[in-house]
């Protein structure tokens, strides 16, 4: 891995996200597409489909060094690297390490499960890890779900980011 390295976005031509990839990685430059699994319909024939998860664009690492800019700004498929006159703009690395982390095995995002009210949930992650209760209430935008949990001999109610529970 490059030390000066960092991930960028190249806007590409429709539907030529995975042939750019593959271009770009025969000239040695790291990319990463996440894609995601669709149903998709037509009629009565339904069939799922892979879609990337930002259509018209693909992440890419490399070091802004004139001649990797030329090189990929060349690639076939490729209409530019977003930024500015002053050049591409880099993106925050946890944007990518984030979306790495919801990628499954196959290379496909994975949809975090949905916690309905009644679902048995522990808690992993913060004051309350370890813990076991109810969802009471479905999750918000803001991805919290309230949780009913017995302290004490009480049923107390808390909000918790869903990332800090797994179905029991």
């Amino acid at each position: 891995m490059d030390v000066g390295a960092r991930w960028y976005v190249a806007h590409v031509k429709p539907r030529q996200e995975e042939q750019v990839c593959a271009r770009l990685a025969e000239a040695v430059v790291e990319t990463f597409l996440p894609r995601l699994l669709v149903q998709r319909r037509h009629g009565s024939r339904r069939w799922r489909a892979l879609e990337p998860l930002f259509p018209g664009y693909v992440f890419v690492r490399l070091t802004p060094d004139p001649s990797v800019l030329f090189r990929v700004r060349w690639t076939r498929g490729v209409r530019q690297l977003l930024g500015s006159e002053d050049g591409p703009t880099p993106v925050d690395d946890g944007v990518v390490a984030y979306l790495r982390a919801r990628t499954g095995p196959e290379g496909l995002i994975v949809p975090r499960p949905r916690l309905a009210p009644g679902t048995r949930v522990r808690f992993v992650d913060g004051p309350f890890a370890l813990l076991e209760g109810i969802v009471e209430r479905p999750a918000t935008r803001e991805e919290r779900v309230r949780v009913l949990l017995q302290l004490c001999g009480t049923v107390v109610s808390v909000e918790a980011p869903t990332d800090e529970l797994v179905p029991v």
